[in-house]
């Protein structure tokens, strides 16, 4: 496990280059041609969404680098930097943007390389494909069954928190995947208590179920 101090410090370096990134991210990423109306992935590049995502991108920091294993700590950094812009831009927009989520999977990618070179063997790369294919065919069949009741965006996010979460342990991406229904079930009941329509983000959700499963593995 790491000392307070290295975590600190991995979260404040982390949350100063999400925060850094963000503005240029949102300014590069094309606007879907088939969603006029959709709020601008430009309109969000206000100082306060900036500090939002750096912020958020600290605590994530800070929750998994506390506990998860070392060779699981570059996928758990690019969750924690990308994955958190990608559930703050979803919560603003109800949007994924498509271009954003495959560098976020590039950027997986690259991370578990550097996993297994940090002494995660074969049994990582295992794990990681485990995890990022049952994640995406759940959330696949979810999206059939319910018959696009959440957007196919959510169901290209589910492997990222599936290679992330699997890399640390079969328990966690169990737990990763309960949780972030669980809080997408809450969130969508308290919708409907107010009686509010119109589209559903739910990539916070998943990504809040990841982060509770990680901070319920210290106890």
């Amino acid at each position: 496990m790491l000392g307070a101090a290295t975590v600190v410090l991995a979260a404040v370096l982390t949350g100063i280059a999400t925060a850094a990134a963000t503005r240029p991210v949102l300014q590069a990423l094309p606007e879907p041609v088939d969603q006029p109306e959709k709020l601008a992935y430009r309109s969000l590049s206000t100082r306060r969404f900036v500090l939002l995502c750096g912020v958020l991108a600290a605590l994530a920091t800070v929750l998994a680098w506390h506990s998860v294993p070392l060779a699981a700590r570059p996928l758990w950094l690019v969750l924690s930097t990308s994955g958190v812009l990608l559930a703050a831009i979803d919560s603003k927009t109800t949007w994924l943007p498509l271009r954003l989520t495959q560098a976020t999977w590039l950027l997986m990618v690259f991370a578990l390389a550097a996993g297994v070179a940090l002494g995660g063997g074969w049994q990582l790369l295992i794990r990681v494909a485990v995890g990022a294919v049952a994640s995406g065919t759940l959330y696949f069949l979810g999206w059939l069954i319910t018959r696009g009741g959440f957007g196919f965006g959510d169901v290209r996010f589910a492997p990222l928190l599936g290679a992330a979460s699997a890399a640390s342990s079969w328990r966690l991406l169990m737990w990763t995947l309960i949780l972030g229904t669980a809080v997408g079930g809450l969130c969508g009941l308290l919708r409907l208590a107010r009686r509010s329509r119109g589209p559903f983000p739910y990539a916070p959700s998943m990504l809040a179920g990841a982060y509770l499963a990680v901070a319920l593995s210290w106890l």
